[in-house]
């Protein structure tokens, strides 16, 4: 992906933040906007940014309300992805495990 696209995505999680604020009822929006925005960092080499990003998501995403199930998992298979990257082993184990007992 190229910087111009994380621009969009990152214009797209900011909109989405603030309509969160105004209603938690779009936290959920607002996490699958940061995990899309992290997927992006990641593959433009933004190895930092993509972590906190994909981190942020699967906060927000264990604290609405209603079945977010299906979106943590993935989130957490994601970070689970990004996290062994980097050598955190013991980190994507445990979110690799959370992902799985989700499903």
């Amino acid at each position: 992906m190229d910087a111009e696209t994380i621009a969009e995505l990152l214009e797209t999680a900011e909109k989405a933040r603030a309509r969160a604020a105004e209603d938690a009822v779009h936290r959920a929006d607002l996490a699958s906007a940061l995990l899309a925005l992290g997927i992006a960092y990641n593959d433009h080499g933004e190895f930092p940014d993509a972590i906190a990003t994909v981190e942020e998501a699967v906060d927000i995403w264990r604290s609405v309300d209603g079945d977010q199930r299906g979106s943590l998992a993935v989130g957490l298979a994601t970070l689970s992805c990004y996290y062994l990257a980097i050598g955190l082993d013991e980190e994507a184990n445990a979110a690799a495990a959370e992902a799985a007992n989700l499903g």
